[in-house]
């Protein structure tokens, strides 16, 4: 694979975790604005909304660095 296709690959990898972030970030946070449970006196969507993107981002993290990204030389090709 050419270092630019991977470059690519790997930016647009990375831009998809960042949609899925704000997609639940914001999905949560007006989608369970008026559900009235609470925990600790935090409101559910606070709790599924804040944590939740981070534990989101975490795994995606994890899986960008495991499948998609990849060591290569950016001085010259292979």
């Amino acid at each position: 694979m050419n270092i630019n296709e991977q470059i690519k690959k790997e930016a647009r990898a990375s831009f998809l975790l960042f949609a899925i972030c704000v997609i639940w970030h914001v999905g949560f946070g007006w989608g369970l604005n008026y559900v009235p449970i609470r925990f600790a006196g935090i409101p559910l969507w606070w709790w599924v909304s804040v944590p939740g993107v981070f534990v989101v981002a975490l795994i995606g993290v994890y899986i960008l660095l495991t499948r998609v990204f990849k060591n290569f030389d950016l001085d010259g090709e292979a």
